[in-house]
């Protein structure tokens, strides 16, 4: 089963019409770290954690608390003015190197837990 923010997180996208969203788990000493890609911008874990379940879900979380607020058309400013997520080009995610396995928000499970930073403009 899968962690509640992950399958808030596919929800989401199916609402909105966007591609699921794909995550990148890294391992190093200090634990499991990973990156998701929604709707062409990428989220990612704010610690370290000590599976890679758990790092989705935070992953998972931190996109969701942000996309759940873009408006509906698809834009990448949420409705208080604050810009989340890096911009991400999908093809350069495959010449990324390091430990790590990717999947999409479906096929993972686990407990899982993020947040993500903002910029405000201003």
């Amino acid at each position: 089963m899968s962690g509640f923010y992950i399958q808030y997180l596919d929800s989401l996208c199916r609402r909105r019409g966007w591609h699921e969203p794909m995550y990148e788990c890294y391992r190093s000493a200090g634990g499991y770290t990973c990156h998701v890609l929604v709707n062409g911008r990428e989220y990612q874990t704010d610690l370290a954690y000590e599976s890679d379940h758990l790092a989705q879900e935070n992953a998972a979380m931190r996109a969701f608390m942000v996309c759940r607020n873009f408006s509906v058309n698809g834009g990448m400013l949420a409705r208080n003015g604050i810009v989340q997520g890096l911009p991400v080009d999908e093809s350069s995610r495959k010449t990324r190197k390091g430990s790590r396995h990717i999947s999409s928000g479906r096929s993972r499970s686990g407990h899982h837990s993020s947040s993500s930073s903002t910029t405000s403009l201003e």
